[in-house]
C-alpha cells in the first residue's frame, strides 16, 4: 500500500506554510519534495511522521508499514556516544535478528543436552527459516558495505562514537536507518555531511531501494538522478510533476506561460464586458442585457499566476584585472602531528580559471583553502600571489562569526569600507534581507540566511579572485542557481570547494583532485574529471585531441544507459517484492486447502450417524472440488517460484552489468 497524503494544510499564527497538498508515495518510487527555504517541507515530513498536527487533511498508510526518518540534524544521546562503538550503533538495526539467533543458539544447546521434543524441533525449524529469510546470513556483509560506502575506514568500525565528529555521527545514524529497511524513507537533506563519493554511493543504493522514498534536497544533480516525481510547494499552492527536477523546471515554465496567456484572455474579456456595461448602464432598453453582463463579469475568475520564488539577484562588484598568473603553489605540505594532510601540492592558477578542489571529507580541501586565503601560516612549501590580485574569501564555517546581538545591518556595516556604507541596504535587499529582516539578530538566522549574509559580505569589496569553501551549504536550489549565474558572469578567477556536482559541472574549468594528501590537476569540469580519473585508474591515457562534443555525447549516452539500468533494476526489484508476496499468499492458501481436504476426508472416513446418503455425496463432491483447487494452487505456486527465480537471476545480471 502507498503512503497517501491527502489535502494537508498548515499555518503558524498568520503565516500560511502550505495548503491543500495531496500526493502519494508508492513502493519503489522516489518523490522529491521541493520549495524555497521556509515553505514547510520539513514540517510536512513531521506531520507525516505524526510528530506534528496539520490544520486539515490526513495521512494514510498500511497499519503495519514502517517509516524511517532522517532529519537535517541528529543529536545522539550522550550515553550512546560514550558507550557505543560505530559497529554497535549501526547493527542496532538487527536487534530482532540477534534475538532470533540467541534463541536458536539456546535451542541448539538444549538439543545437544538431549532435549529432542517435537515442539522444540518445530520451533527450531521455524526460527531457522525466519532467520535466513530476515537476512541472518547477510546482515554483516550489508553493514560493512554501507559503512564503507559512507566513507568509514574499516579499522575504525569498532571505535567509540565519541571519537567521531558530529558529521560522521550523522553518517553512522544514517547507516543504521538504511539497514532497518523501512517501507518508507523520509530523507530531509540526506546529502548534508556527505562528500561526493558518498553521495554517489547513496544514489546507487537508493536507486535500487524497494520501499517508497520522500526526499527533501537542495542537490539538483541528486534529484535528477533519483526522482520519479516532484511535489512542489509553490507560492500559489502545490503541484505534482511526473519526472525529475529538471523536467519539473521545464514544466513550470510552460505552466507560467499558459497561466499568463489565460490571464490575458480573461482580462480582454473583462474589459469588453465592462465597456458594454458602462455604455448601456443608463439605457432602459438595455437593462436586462446590462444585468446579464454584470452577472457574467462576476463569474469571470482571476487566474492564479505561477509566481516565481523569491530569488537572490546580484553580481559581484567590478574589479581591476589581475596579472596572467594569479597564484602559484609549489610543494605545499601540511601536517597535524603525525598525520600528513597535504603532501607536496603544486598548481598554477591563471586569470579566468575556475578551479574546483575535489576530494573526500578529511582529504584536506578546507585546509588548503585556509592556506590560500592566508588564514593558516604553519605549512611548508611556497605560495606566490600574482600581480594586482585582490581576493575575497567565503569560509566553510562562515556562520561561526555570526553570533551575539549584532544585527544583520550592523554586521555588514562593521566590515564595510566607508564608501560602501550607502549601498549596504541595496546589497542586503539583493540577498533577500529587505525591510525588518535587516534588523534581525545574526544569532537567530537560519543556515540559509547565514550563507546569504556571508555572500553579501563579499559584495563590500571588489575582488578579482574568489575563494569559496562550500558556498552552497544551506542554500536552496533557487539561491544556488542565482549564485551560479553570478559566478558565471564574474570576469575574474575562482577557486571553489563544493559537493554540489551540478554546480561544479556548470562552473569548473579545472579540477585539483586531492587523494591521500597528494594533488593532481585535470582540465574540464566535474564529469570530465571523473572520466579522466577513471581512465587513469585503469592505467589508460586520454587522447588530448578528442572532440569535446563527442566526449559530451559519450558522457550523456553513458548517463542515459545508467538511468535505464537503474530503472530496469527498480522494476525488477518491485516485481520480486510482488512475487514474494504472491508466493507467500499462495503457500498460505495451499496450507488452508490441505487442512480443508483433511477435514473432509476425516468426515468421509467417520461420517456422523445423522448423515444421509445425500450429505455424504455432497461432502465427496466438495472433496473433489477442493482437490482440484489445491492442484491448481500448487501449479500456480510452482509457476510463481519459477518466475521469481528467473526475475532474481535477471536482477543479479543487471547489477553485475
Amino acid at each position: 500500500m502507498s503512503l497517501q497524503i491527502n489535502n494537508l494544510s498548515k499555518s503558524f499564527s498568520t503565516r500560511n506554510l502550505f495548503s491543500s497538498v495531496t500526493f502519494s508515495v508508492n513502493p519503489g518510487e522516489c518523490v522529491a519534495l521541493v520549495g524555497s527555504n521556509g515553505c514547510g517541507k520539513s514540517t510536512m515530513m513531521k506531520i507525516i511522521l505524526g510528530e506534528e498536527h496539520s490544520d486539515t487533511g490526513t495521512v494514510v498508510r498500511a497499519k503495519d508499514s514502517r517509516i524511517g526518518y532522517l532529519p537535517q540534524e541528529i543529536f545522539l544521546l550522550e550515553t550512546e556516544k560514550e558507550t557505543l562503538t560505530l559497529w554497535e550503533l549501526a547493527t542496532q538495526a538487527f536487534t530482532k535478528l540477534k534475538e532470533i539467533k540467541a534463541r536458536i543458539d539456546f535451542i541448539e544447546n538444549e538439543m545437544a543436552n538431549g532435549n529432542h521434543t517435537a515442539q522444540l524441533q518445530t520451533e527450531y525449524d521455524s526460527l531457522l527459516g525466519k532467520y535466513e529469510k530476515s537476512g541472518g546470513y547477510t546482515w554483516q556483509a550489508k553493514t560493512i558495505r554501507l559503512l564503507k560506502g559512507f566513507g568509514f575506514a574499516e579499522d575504525r568500525f569498532h571505535d567509540l562514537l565519541k571519537t567521531f565528529s558530529g558529521g560522521w555521527q550523522m553518517r553512522a545514524y544514517f547507516v543504521r536507518l538504511l539497514l532497518t529497511e523501512p517501507d518508507f524513507l523520509l530523507l530531509d537533506e540526506p546529502t548534508n555531511y556527505l562528500d561526493i563519493s558518498s553521495i554517489s554511493f547513496l544514489e546507487d543504493y537508493l536507486s535500487n531501494y524497494t520501499g517508497g522514498i520522500l526526499i527533501v534536497s537542495h542537490d539538483r544533480y541528486f534529484l535528477d538522478e533519483l526522482a520519479d516525481s516532484v511535489v512542489a510547494i509553490l507560492p500559489e499552492g502545490s503541484r505534482t510533476f511526473r519526472g525529475n527536477y529538471s523536467g519539473f523546471l521545464e514544466a513550470r515554465e510552460v505552466w507560467a506561460s499558459e497561466a499568463e496567456a489565460q490571464a490575458e484572455r480573461l482580462d480582454r474579456e473583462k474589459k469588453r464586458v465592462e465597456k458594454f456595461i458602462e455604455r448601456f448602464r443608463y439605457k432602459a432598453t438595455k437593462a436586462s442585457q446590462v444585468q446579464s453582463r454584470i452577472k457574467q463579469l462576476a463569474k469571470i475568475e482571476d487566474v492564479e499566476q505561477i509566481r516565481a520564488f523569491p530569488k537572490l539577484r546580484f553580481k559581484f562588484p567590478e574589479c581591476e584585472s589581475s596579472g596572467e598568473v594569479v597564484m602559484r603553489g609549489e610543494n605545499i605540505s601540511k601536517s597535524f602531528g603525525q598525520k600528513h594532510v597535504l603532501k607536496d601540492v603544486s598548481f598554477v592558477l591563471e586569470r579566468g580559471d575556475r578551479l574546483a578542489i575535489i576530494g573526500e571529507n578529511g582529504a584536506g580541501k578546507t585546509t588548503l583553502m585556509r592556506i590560500l586565503a592566508g588564514e593558516d601560516s604553519s605549512w611548508g612549501g611556497t605560495l606566490e600571489t600574482g600581480y594586482r590580485v585582490h581576493f575575497g574569501y567565503f569560509a566553510q564555517d562562515e556562520e561561526i562569526s555570526f553570533t551575539g546581538d549584532e544585527t544583520v545591518y550592523d554586521r555588514m556595516t562593521r566590515e564595510s569600507p566607508f564608501d560602501a556604507i550607502p549601498e549596504i541596504r541595496n546589497i542586503l535587499g539583493a540577498f533577500l534581507f529587505s525591510g525588518d529582516d535587516a534588523n534581525k539578530k545574526v544569532r537567530v538566522l537560519s543556515g540559509g540566511e547565514k550563507s546569504r549574509l556571508g555572500l553579501a559580505r563579499m559584495m563590500l569589496r571588489p575582488s578579482n579572485l574568489l575563494l569559496l569553501d562550500e558556498p552552497t551549504n544551506h542554500l536552496d536550489i533557487n539561491s544556488r542557481e542565482a549564485l551560479l549565474n553570478a559566478l558565471e558572469e564574474f570576469p575574474g578567477t575562482i577557486i571553489i570547494v563544493s559537493h554540489d556536482r551540478f554546480f561544479l559541472d556548470s562552473l569548473a574549468t579545472k579540477v585539483l583532485g586531492i587523494e591521500n594528501g597528494r594533488a593532481r590537476t585535470y582540465k574540464g569540469n566535474y564529469s570530465q574529471y571523473m572520466h579522466s580519473k577513471a581512465l587513469r585508474d585503469n592505467d589508460q591515457t586520454i587522447d588530448s585531441t578528442t572532440n569535446e562534443s563527442d566526449y559530451e555525447q559519450q558522457t550523456d549516452d553513458k548517463k542515459q544507459k545508467q538511468r535505464e539500468l537503474n530503472k530496469q533494476q527498480k522494476q525488477l526489484s518491485n516485481k520480486l517484492q510482488k512475487l514474494k508476496r504472491e508466493i507467500e499468499e499462495k503457500e498460505e492458501y495451499v496450507s488452508m486447502a490441505e487442512l480443508r481436504i483433511a477435514q473432509i476426508e476425516e468426515t468421509l472416513a467417520n461420517p456422523p450417524a445423522t448423515f444421509t446418503a445425500m450429505q455424504i455425496a455432497k461432502e465427496a463432491e466438495q472433496h473433489a472440488q477442493a482437490q482440484t483447487e489445491l492442484e491448481k494452487a500448487i501449479s500456480d505456486w510452482e509457476s510463481l517460484c519459477i518466475e521469481n527465480e528467473e526475475t532474481a537471476t535477471a536482477l543479479e545480471r543487471l547489477r553485475n552489468t
